[in-house]
């Protein structure tokens, strides 16, 4: 299965290596890496989190989001 985000340069393939591992390839721009499902679920999760944190931050340096609201979402 083949995703492709044309806009950020970027494809994420997921590839059944045996009956056990399932391998994801991430190409970015000219950057290639490659995961077990497991390290690219973990990896995916902590960019979203982080993305999360920044987008959080970036508000409340504007006054836009509360400073309780940001310390308080899990």
């Amino acid at each position: 299965m083949v995703y492709e985000f044309k806009k950020h340069d970027m494809t994420v393939t997921f590839t059944l290596c045996d009956d056990t591992r399932r391998i994801v390839r991430l190409v970015l721009g000219s950057e290639t890496r490659t995961f077990e499902l497991e390290e690219f679920t973990d990896f995916w999760l902590t960019m979203i989190e982080e993305g999360r944190k920044a987008t959080s931050a970036y508000l409340e340096s504007f006054g836009c989001l509360p400073r309780h609201i940001s310390k308080d979402v899990h």
